[in-house]
This record gives C-alpha cells, sequence and structure tokens, in this order.
C-alpha cells in the first residue's frame, strides 16, 4: 500500500494520514486511492511530526485518539509552528460529545469528521479543504510579494527622502554661505570709508607732528641762541620735563607708523573679505588663483598663527576661468581641516604650480593623516568624526561639488602619523563654464575616496 501511495507526480497534492491502527490507516487511505492527490501513511503522532517537518503536506487527517502523543498534541504543536500553522487539519475521532469537538478545535483543527468515516463526506471535505489551502497559498505568495515590494519601495523612498534632505541641507547651507557674503560684502563697504577716513588723517596728523617737531627743535635753538635769561631757561626745562616733551617727540613718530600699518592692514583685510565674498557673482571670470590664496589666508592668519607654521611656495600661473567665491571657500575649507588635523604645533604648506592646462593648489599639514578605513566615506555628506555642533560634515562634500563644476578634480595622499596632502587642479578654461553652486549642485555625484576624517565645518 505505501508503494502504491507514493506512485504520483510531484504536482498533486499531498495528504498526510496519520492513524495508529493499521486497518483504519488502510481504510482512508483506500477511500482516498485513485484520486489526483498523493497519501502519506504514519502510524503515530511523533511520526507524523517528524514527516510534516521533512516534507510539508497539503492536508492532514488526524487521529484524536493515540497511545503516547495524542492527536489533540499533535495538532496544538503543528499550529504553533510556523512552518506547519497553515496546513489545514481534520480531526478523525470516534468521540461524539460537545467537549470533544470543543478540544479539538482549541488546538486549531480546521475540521472533524467522526468514525466510522463516510467515504464520500471524506473526499468532498478534503477536496473542499484542499482548494481552501490552495487559494490561502496563493493569497501568502501574493502577499509576501506584495510585502517584498512595498519594502522595496519604502527602501527606495527613505533613499529619495535621504537624498532630499542632503540636498535641502546643502542647499540651505549654501544658500546661508551666499547670504553671508552679501553681509560680508556689505560690511567691508562700511568699514572701508572709515578705515580710510582714519588712514588719511593718521597720514596728515603724521606730518602735522613732523612739522611741530622741527618748529620745537628751531625754537629750542633761538632760545639758546638769543641768550634766554636763566630763570625763565630753568622754568621751560621744568615744564618740558615734567610734560616729558622729548619722550612724546621721540615717541610719535613710531606710534603713528603703527597707527599706519594697523589702519593697511585693515584695509587690506577689508579688500580681502570683498574679494573673498564676491557677493552675487554668478559670472565666471579670469582669476588669479595665487591671489584667491592670499586672500584666503590673510582671513584665516589668526586661526593659523597659533598652531602651525606657514610655508607659502606659488608658481607662476596663468588666469583661470573660474568661480572665485567658490574656490576660496574650497581652500578655506582645506586650510582649517589642515589646523584641525594638528593637535599641538605644526607645520602647513601652500603651493601651486601649472601642470599642462591646469592650475594645481597642494595644502599639506603635519598633522594626525587619515585611516585608511575612514577615506571611503570622506565625501558623504554629514559624515564627520568631529564632536557635537563642532561641524555639520558638508564642507568636504560641498568643496568636491565645487571643483567638480569646475571641471577639476580634488585627491589626497596621506600617512598616519605624518600628514596629509590634499591637492585641487582646475582647467585653465573648461569646457564648461562653472556654474552657481546653488542653482546647479543638485544631487551629489559618486564620491572617490580620501578625504581629511577631521572635516566637518
Amino acid at each position: 500500500m505505501r508503494q502504491q501511495s507514493e506512485e504520483s507526480g510531484e504536482g498533486m497534492p499531498s495528504i498526510l494520514i496519520v492513524d495508529d491502527n493499521k486497518i483504519n490507516l488502510q481504510l482512508l487511505c483506500g477511500m482516498l486511492a485513485g484520486m489526483s492527490w498523493r497519501v502519506r501513511p504514519v502510524a503515530s503522532g511523533i511520526m507524523a511530526l517528524k514527516a510534516a517537518m521533512a516534507k510539508l503536506p497539503d492536508l492532514i487527517l488526524l487521529d484524536a485518539m493515540m497511545p503516547g502523543m495524542d492527536g489533540f498534541e499533535v495538532c496544538r504543536h503543528l499550529k504553533q509552528t510556523p512552518a506547519t500553522e497553515h496546513i489545514p487539519i481534520v480531526m478523525i475521532t470516534a468521540l461524539t460529545d460537545q467537549e470533544s469537538r470543543m478540544k479539538a478545535l482549541r488546538c486549531g483543527a480546521d475540521d472533524f469528521l467522526s468514525k466510522p468515516v463516510d467515504r464520500s463526506e471524506l473526499q468532498v471535505r478534503t477536496q473542499n479543504l484542499l482548494r481552501v489551502k490552495k487559494y490561502g497559498d496563493l493569497l501568502r505568495e501574493y502577499n509576501e510579494a506584495l510585502t517584498k515590494e512595498v519594502m522595496e519601495r519604502t527602501q527606495e523612498l527613505q533613499g529619495a527622502y535621504e537624498t532630499l534632505t542632503s540636498t535641502q541641507s546643502q542647499l540651505l547651507r549654501q544658500e546661508k554661505l551666499a547670504s553671508m557674503g552679501v553681509l560680508m560684502a556689505g560690511i567691508a563697504h562700511e568699514i572701508n570709508n572709515p578705515v580710510g577716513f582714519i588712514s588719511s588723517n593718521l597720514q596728515t596728523l603724521n606730518k602735522y607732528v613732523e612739522r611741530m617737531t622741527e618748529f620745537i627743535q628751531a625754537q629750542d635753538g633761538a632760545l639758546k641762541e638769543s641768550g634766554c635769561p636763566g630763570e625763565t631757561a630753568d622754568s621751560l626745562a621744568r615744564l618740558r620735563r615734567r610734560l616729558k616733551l622729548d619722550h612724546i617727540l621721540l615717541d610719535s613718530p613710531s606710534l603713528l607708523q603703527e597707527s599706519l600699518d594697523g589702519a593697511q592692514r585693515v584695509k587690506k583685510i577689508v579688500q580681502d573679505m570683498k574679494l573673498f565674498s564676491h557677493a552675487n557673482d554668478d559670472v565666471p571670470r579670469s582669476t588669479d588663483i595665487n591671489l584667491c590664496l592670499e586672500s584666503t589666508l590673510n582671513l584665516l592668519r589668526n586661526e593659523l598663527k597659533y598652531k602651525t607654521t606657514l610655508r607659502c611656495e606659488y608658481g607662476e600661473l596663468p588666469a583661470v576661468l573660474c568661480l572665485p567665491d567658490q574656490l576660496n571657500q574650497v581652500f578655506m575649507n582645506l586650510l582649517v581641516n589642515a589646523v584641525h588635523a594638528i593637535e599641538v604645533h605644526g607645520e602647513v604648506t601652500v603651493r601651486s604650480w601649472r601642470d599642462g592646462e591646469r592650475v594645481c593648489v597642494a595644502i599639506s599639514d603635519t598633522g594626525c593623516g587619515i585611516p585608511a578605513d575612514l577615506r571611503e566615506r570622506i565625501f558623504e555628506p554629514f559624515f564627520t568624526t568631529k564632536g557635537p555642533g563642532k561641524g555639520t560634515g558638508l564642507g568636504l562634500s560641498i568643496s568636491y561639488d565645487i571643483v567638480r563644476n569646475h571641471g577639476g578634480e580634488i585627491s589626497v595622499e596621506s600617512e598616519m602619523g605624518k600628514g596629509t596632502t590634499f591637492i585641487v587642479a582646475i582647467p585653465v578654461n573648461p569646457s564648461q563654464p562653472p556654474l552657481p553652486l546653488r542653482e546647479g549642485g543638485g544631487s551629489n555625484p559618486p564620491h572617490p575616496p580620501g578625504l581629511d576624517p577631521q572635516e566637518g565645518s
């Protein structure tokens, strides 16, 4: 009988028949013989669990009263197991009382038959439950496919949302920088006027002091030659000492010169602020990159002087068609990173040279270097190793976009404990003029590895 029950195609539904009575088992198999089903008889509850887990059946006919593990316990175990919980179970029992029927249902049975089993009823119930099982399987497959599709779409939407959030944050930062540029240009203009007055007045005052000194010296000579009475000469000498006139005459030129130097320094800073900001300068123009570097270094001098020794090695460069305010931002980001990479005191070197039709700038530091495992993420927006509140992680991401926007490349050489060098290469005449980043810098292109993990400004 076993051989006969297993001579079926793999595509037919499988029915597991469980009964400890050999005669009942043969009877049930015979009732289902000749149908388009594949039957698998087993003689105990333990064997039923093993057979069900080894190859999932489509339906289980389960005898309720069996020695050892009875049908109720087998049913409960199958319905509590995720792999078998969806298999329809028909309890077959000689018990006809309501309590036994309710017990079968509470254990999870989908249907039950009373002994002696009617052949037609068995076949009809089996056919109906197999049909329900088939539709249930199709529904679960559809739900699983739908769930997978929903998850994939959710991941796509999450990725799009993250990209949108990143782009929005960059645009907000860029607009803020643009607003700061307008503000810097306005402040520079407002400072420039009074600085001009101060510088002009100091120069005039210096001339006045020179004339007054010349007059006092001439007056002293005249008093000595005219034979001024001793009492009057003594009185003038005491007054001269009390007013410290000699010290004033000696110290005034140096004070005025220092003040003139300070005024010139302020004027230079204002000029560099205007050069750095270039508010609303959205049109590419021919620019001296060395001048961009100098203006940026001038603004960062206070940041650099306490921790670094600065070396500048400028080469002869052709004018570059670019947006200078954007390149100034790149140079500032890299210089700030160089300072932050140095813990106590080190050296920062800025070099420029021409390489064919490109202009190259290298900014080197003798700082901590870049761990190899962080280089892959350096250009990711918002990636930073700085502490909370010390950086947004957008500096290098924006710098990368700016350099690419100019048709250039940015690369890095680093050695742990020895330092890092960033190299920016910009074409002298790009094939496509650079665009204002806030208009042309939507999503970020793929970022190559290798920029400073200290970045975060």
